[in-house]
């Protein structure tokens, strides 16, 4: 009976161990944006993303800023160009803010 009762105390102390480092690792969106909307394509977009690793936030970043601009601008043709307002450290991530402005079609 007692290696039972410690199998389970093991596998009750390793499935709650992972579960909290997972939010750590994966890749975190910011739902809320700031838009400047001036008509037409002038239009900048702010949103933010943290991650684990630097590559991943602002790859993630750039997607939600994209996301949110297509959102507001709809399907008018554009251009995006991206720039990197902020970047932090928030506990144990690196979060970036990246603005997104739509420009006119070349």
């Amino acid at each position: 009976m007692p290696p039972i009762i410690l199998s389970a105390v093991f596998c009750f102390i390793l499935f709650n161990g992972c579960t909290s480092t997972a939010e750590n690792i994966k890749t975190s969106y910011d739902p809320d944006y700031k838009v400047l909307d001036r008509g037409n394509l002038d239009v900048i977009v702010k949103s933010r993303a943290c991650a684990l690793i630097a590559v991943d936030a602002v790859s993630g970043a750039k997607r939600n800023a994209e996301f949110h601009l297509r959102s507001v601008i709809g399907d008018q043709n554009h251009r995006r160009e991206f720039k990197e307002v902020k970047r932090y450290i928030e506990g144990q991530r690196i979060c970036v803010e990246m603005s997104a402005s739509a420009l006119p079609p070349i």
